[in-house]
């Protein structure tokens, strides 16, 4: 039972004011977690009410026990994943220019760069030799670049680095291809499919709330169309992952509809592999004016916790060791996380904003074992492929 359901009377005993009846409230508080204490004990699927009330009211040290909970019924062995992977960025023009991000640049800017399709090979190549299996690669919306240098990079790849895995644009990217390619969406994703891309990464999607999105993304796909491209995506066989930034304009009720519409989508599709909630990097951004500081460890956990919880058909939540730091990653075990994403050898995006965390395999290997688990390398669709 939530604040609003307090009856009037009940905040207010012979006149007087509502800290009087501040026992009854705490009371109606206790009772109404308890119930929802007993579902997750039960593992019974939380309505959004009852997930906004775990968000607002529950303590802290009782969520991340109860995601804790749910993460064992997932992954019963005690195993912490990650990936060896890289991450360059293809090309740093971009005309959505959303207010969060320090890395886009306008056209014929001084310092806005296009790669060629030769160079992003070299860098995967080399990244491939020094130990990555997998390259997470995404860029702005370019209008200058068309479909056929999306498709012959997907190509060439599979070609020449067959045993390193592509996973590559995501949802307002291949809503880009199209516009600038004048197709839809679904033809766009087909045609990276016939070339022989088969995940795509979740970014893009930051809360999936159209209130939050049209004050710091106005130029973007709205929360409906990321859905659409999304649920496409996986109609046609890929798999992909589900993103939120948070820590910005959002407000509870904003995380709680994020966090149902991909839980929705995933029990139409079953096309996500997980969920990787991260925090907002405000330096350098046109945001930095109204939030000049990133938020803390208490609502990254809070939001880590509640989401693992919620989530109860995804298979993994990821721990954020690259925007909360190393420490906090080996907590973020605690409290829901069973993989700690990946070493991320190249990366731009939140470098520009002045992120320069980097993390090497024996780190994370460290992370996971003093937090308690087993860590294990991983490929991109989360199956095992080493112990240590």
């Amino acid at each position: 039972m939530s604040d609003e359901e307090i009856s009037e009377d009940e905040m207010k005993v012979e006149g007087s004011k509502i800290d009087t009846c501040y026992p009854i409230r705490l009371n109606k508080l206790a009772m109404g977690i308890a119930g929802i204490h007993d579902k997750v004990f039960r593992n019974e699927r939380l309505t959004p009410e009852e997930g906004l009330l775990l968000l607002r009211e529950a303590d802290l040290l009782e969520l991340g026990a109860l995601a804790d909970l749910v993460r064992t019924r997932f992954n019963p062995e005690g195993f912490v994943t990650f990936v060896a992977d890289t991450n360059p960025n293809y090309t740093n023009v971009c005309d959505t220019e959303c207010l969060f991000c320090a890395f886009w640049r306008p056209p014929g800017a001084t310092d806005a760069y296009t790669l060629s399709i030769e160079e992003l090979l070299r860098i995967m190549k080399a990244s491939f030799h020094n130990g990555a299996t997998t390259v997470l690669l995404q860029g702005g919306h370019n209008p200058e670049i068309k479909l056929d240098y999306y498709v012959e990079l997907v190509r060439r790849v599979r070609e020449e680095i067959p045993d390193l895995h592509l996973h590559a644009f995501s949802a307002p990217e291949i809503s880009a291809i199209a516009k600038y390619s004048g197709i839809t969406s679904k033809e766009v994703l087909q045609k990276l499919w016939d070339a022989g891309l088969r995940t795509i990464p979740g970014g893009g999607a930051e809360i999936l709330s159209n209130r939050v999105r049209k004050k710091i993304s106005p130029l973007k796909i709205d929360a409906d169309q990321w859905i659409r491209v999304t649920r496409e995506a996986h109609q046609i066989g890929f798999k992909s992952t589900a993103t939120m930034m948070f820590g910005h304009l959002e407000e509870n009720e904003d995380i709680i509809e994020h966090l149902e519409r991909i839980r929705s989508l995933q029990d139409e599709t079953s096309g996500f592999l997980a969920f990787i909630p991260w925090t907002f990097k405000p330096k350098n951004t046109f945001l930095e004016r109204k939030i000049s500081q990133e938020i803390g460890g208490d609502r990254y956990l809070r939001v880590l916790a509640l989401s693992r919880i919620y989530l109860d058909n995804f298979n993994h939540v990821q721990g954020s060791w690259f925007t909360q730091g190393k420490k906090m990653g080996s907590i973020s075990l605690h409290y829901g996380a069973s993989d700690l994403g990946g070493t991320l050898y190249d990366e731009n995006v939140l470098g520009c904003a002045e992120n320069k965390l980097r993390a090497s395999l024996d780190e994370l290997v460290h992370m996971i074992k003093s937090a308690g688990f087993k860590p294990a390398q991983r490929d991109t669709f989360y199956r095992i492929t080493k112990q240590f």
